[in-house]
C-alpha cells in the first residue's frame, strides 16, 4: 500500500478520478449528486446497461433528484455513458457501485481482478469471508482485510478490491449500538422493529395501490440481513482457527461479535415498510452484559459524545455530528429530522428510557438514501485514500 496521507494534506490532495457504475439507477443518481460537489472526487465514467451505452447522459437517465441534473457541474450530464467492464473505466483511481444485485456479482468480480478498488452498495459480497462490510462510523478498522483479499486473489492484486457497505436499516440502527458498545461494553440481545421507507424500495418502487394508507409488514430478506449483517460489523478481526495461508500463517476472519470473551449477540428483527418518501425509523430494545446496565440519562450522554474515527481523521463527507440525541418526546421524525444537522450523514436518536423487558429503549432515524446508501460509500473511499489504501 502507498504511505498514509494525512489530514494536514488533505487541501493539497489531487483530485482522485472516479467512476460510477450502475449510474442511471436511484443509486447511481445518488451518487452522481453527492460526487458533483466533492472537493476531492471527479467523475471520470458513468456506466449502465447496454440500452444506455453510448448516450449522453441526460438522454440515458429519467433524473429523479431534487437537485437538477443540469445544476450538478462537472459535466456529468454530456459525459458518454459507457458498458460496464473495465476496460472502459481503466483511467479511473477507484470505482463505485450503484449496480443492481442481480447483475452486480460478476461485474463487480471483474473490476477487481482488473486492480481496480471498487466501493459497492450491492449485497452480493457482503457475506464473502474476505471482504469486509464496513459503516463508515462504526468499523473502518475492518479494511485491515484487504490485503488478505488482495494476496487470496489468483493472481494477486495490487490495487484491487472490494469494499461494501451495509444494508440501508442495518446502518442506520448499529450506529447508536456501537456508541453504546464502546461506552459500557458488549452487548448481548437486540430487538429491532423497522418502519422503512418506501425509497429504500428503488424505483418505481412500490405500487401506490399497495403502500398509500397502508403498511406492509413484509420486506423479503431484510430481516435476515439485519440479523446477520450486525454481527460482521460488530464484531472484530482475528486469526482463524483452522485456515492459513500459503505460508502457514493462519488467515485472518470476522469473529461475527463471538471473540475475546464476548457473549453471543442475539438479533431478531422485524420490518415493515410504511408510507414515507425518506427516512428509515427504528425501534431498539437491548440488553448489556454489563450488570447493572446503564440508566437512560448515561446512555444519552454516550451517544451524544459518540466520534467515529472518520471525524478525526477529516473525511469530508463525514457528519459534523455523528448521532443527534433529542429530548423532546416525538422526536425524531422523518418529516423533520432526517437530513438533521448532518445532511443525512449522521443519525437521530430520542425516546430513550429504561426497558420493562431488556434494559433500554429507544428509537433511531436514519436517511436511507444516503449514509444507508451513497454516501456510506463515498465516506468509505475517503477513508481508503487519507489512510492510502487507495493511492
Amino acid at each position: 500500500m502507498s504511505s498514509k496521507i494525512t489530514p494536514n494534506t488533505v487541501s493539497s490532495l489531487k483530485k482522485v478520478r472516479v467512476g460510477v457504475l450502475g449510474a442511471t439507477g436511484t443509486v447511481g443518481q445518488r451518487f452522481i449528486t453527492l460526487l458533483s460537489e466533492h472537493p476531492w472526487f471527479i467523475i471520470e465514467a458513468l456506466g449502465a446497461s447496454e440500452r444506455s451505452k453510448g448516450k449522453k447522459y441526460r438522454e440515458a437517465v429519467k433524473w429523479k433528484q431534487t437537485i437538477p441534473l443540469g445544476g450538478l457541474g462537472l459535466g456529468a450530464a454530456d459525459l458518454i455513458v459507457k458498458g460496464c467492464t473495465p476496460e472502459e473505466f481503466k483511467t479511473c483511481q477507484l470505482v463505485f457501485s450503484g449496480l443492481d444485485a442481480d447483475v452486480a456479482g460478476d461485474i463487480e468480480y471483474a473490476f477487481r481482478a482488473a486492480n481496480i478498488p471498487l466501493f459497492s452498495n450491492a449485497k452480493n459480497y457482503r457475506r464473502d469471508p474476505h471482504v469486509p462490510l464496513i459503516v463508515p462510523l462504526v468499523n473502518p478498522s475492518h479494511f485491515s482485510i484487504i490485503p488478505q483479499q488482495q494476496s487470496l486473489h489468483s493472481p494477486p492484486l495490487s490495487k484491487g478490491f472490494i469494499v461494501t457497505n451495509a444494508n440501508c436499516s442495518t446502518t442506520g440502527y448499529v450506529i447508536p449500538l456501537a456508541a453504546l458498545e464502546k461506552a459500557f461494553g458488549p452487548i448481548e440481545s437486540v430487538l429491532v422493529t423497522t418502519m422503512q421507507a418506501i425509497s429504500g424500495a428503488g424505483y418505481p418502487g412500490v405500487p401506490s395501490l399497495d403502500i398509500l394508507g397502508n403498511v406492509v409488514p413484509y420486506i423479503g430478506g431484510e430481516e435476515e440481513k439485519i440479523e446477520w449483517e450486525t454481527l460482521k460489523i460488530l464484531g472484530g478481526i482475528t486469526d482463524s482457527e483452522n485456515e492459513t495461508d500459503k505460508n502457514g500463517a493462519p488467515l485472518k476472519t470476522f469473529d461475527m461479535h463471538q471473540a475475546g470473551g464476548r457473549p453471543a449477540l442475539r438479533v431478531s428483527a422485524s420490518c415493515n415498510r410504511v408510507p414515507v418518501v425518506d427516512g428509515h425509523m427504528e425501534c431498539v430494545s437491548l440488553r448489556f452484559h454489563r450488570r447493572p446496565p446503564p440508566s437512560p440519562q448515561q446512555v444519552r450522554e454516550a451517544l451524544s459524545v459518540f466520534t467515529p474515527e472518520i471525524q478525526s481523521l477529516g473525511c469530508p463527507s463525514s457528519p459534523r455530528k455523528a448521532i443527534e440525541v433529542f429530548e423532546e418526546p416525538d422526536r425524531p421524525q422523518p418529516r423533520l429530522d432526517v437530513k438533521g444537522t448532518h445532511n443525512g450523514a449522521g443519525v437521530s436518536v430520542g425516546r430513550v428510557r429504561q426497558c420493562q423487558v431488556l434494559d433500554i429503549k429507544f428509537v433511531v432515524l436514519s436517511d436511507n438514501v444516503s449514509i444507508g446508501a451513497a454516501t456510506s460509500s463515498i465516506i468509505n473511499a475517503e477513508y481508503a485514500v487519507l489512510k492510502g489504501i487507495v493511492s
